[in-house]
């Protein structure tokens, strides 16, 4: 079986990383911090512009039909560049659920929707604090039996503090003129979850990554004793736990996103043990890399304490670990099929 990425979704993640390296940079995430306004709507535009807000729409509804493994290649990107706005957690998981959406609730999200052009924001019991609200057009809304839509001019909302700034993060006081369905409740919730959990997944493998990668240059460039820090055994051997932790949680991020776009009835199981290994790399990136700086990286200075503000912020979001090693021990535990590399994982 060839696992090699096809050269389409080679160029989609290269175009993508190619605009953030020029529109996401630390400068301007910083930018957003002293503004406290991280959400950017030129970049907003840019992105929309690139074809990436609606990549995974289907094609029928304006969009490209965008599998999922190509969508976690250029969401790995989102994280290593710590995008502020929430392509990954808010709108690729709406254009997910358009098909799956009860009539009412899908008319009324095209309606104010645009193709992706405009933002709609998202709020599930894994992650109940929606994100940018007073960007939005709109938000739809889970609780443990309905799907509901709000638009935004009937929502009432307060910002509330995060540990990232370049997340805004809301709490919802009151709404009015609900669309809400039950239908298909089950279905839906369960896509929404699975896909929720690959999406931060795969931003966390990216933050891990770029917080790795900003711990090797410090350490060439930070001397001691006459050499370079990295040169010493200890500084190699905490990077080294790092990089292959991210090794090892890249597959599992491919799997659950492969699983995902065929349908595999195994695809909750895949997107948990995608989340778990993901946010156990990034943790151990966050502690690693922050001891590689000598603490100097969460001072205001280093830009890796924006990276790992981040990671902290994301790792419970859509299931923290314990959630993730609920649903693959209930998930093995409640199989007949042999377990073991070559059945399970």
């Amino acid at each position: 079986m060839n696992f090699i990425f096809t050269e389409e979704q080679m160029q989609f993640k290269d175009a993508i990383k190619s605009f953030l390296i020029d529109e996401c940079s630390p400068k301007s995430i910083r930018e957003g911090w002293d503004t406290k306004k991280s959400f950017n709507p030129d970049r907003w535009k840019g992105l929309f512009e690139l074809g990436v807000l609606n990549s995974n729409l289907p094609e029928d509804k304006g969009g490209l039909g965008m599998d999922q493994v190509t969508l976690a290649l250029m969401v790995e990107e989102m994280g290593y560049a710590g995008l502020p706005e929430p392509v990954a957690e808010q709108t690729f998981l709406v254009n997910d659920l358009i098909s799956l959406l009860p009539k009412d609730i899908g008319k009324a999200i095209e309606e104010t929707y645009d193709a992706g052009a405009k933002y709609i924001s998202l709020a599930h019991p894994l992650a109940p604090n929606p994100l940018f609200i007073a960007d939005s057009a709109g938000l739809i809304l889970f609780d443990d039996s309905q799907c509901k839509f709000i638009a935004k001019e009937d929502l009432n909302f307060e910002i509330i503090a995060s540990n990232d700034p370049s997340r805004e993060i809301y709490k919802i006081n009151s709404t009015n003129n609900v669309i809400s369905s039950a239908e298909n409740f089950e279905e839906l919730n369960s896509a929404v979850s699975a896909r929720g959990a690959l999406m931060t997944a795969a931003l966390l493998i990216g933050l891990a990554q770029k917080m790795i990668d900003l711990s090797s240059a410090y350490v060439l460039d930070r001397t001691q004793f006459g050499k370079p820090i990295g040169s010493f055994q200890a500084v190699k051997h905490m990077l080294a736990d790092v990089a292959v932790k991210i090794e090892f949680a890249k597959p599992a991020v491919y799997r659950a996103a492969y699983s995902l776009s065929e349908n595999n009835p195994k695809s909750a199981l895949h997107c948990a043990h995608a989340k778990l290994m993901c946010a156990q790399a990034a943790e151990l990136a966050c502690k690693n890399s922050i001891q590689a700086h000598g603490a100097m990286g969460y001072t205001w200075e280093m830009d890796l304490h924006i990276y790992m503000r981040k990671a902290w912020s994301m790792m419970a979001c859509w299931g923290n670990e314990d959630r993730q090693q609920d649903i693959i021990f209930k998930t093995l535990s409640s199989t007949s099929e042999e377990l073991g590399v070559l059945y399970t994982f």
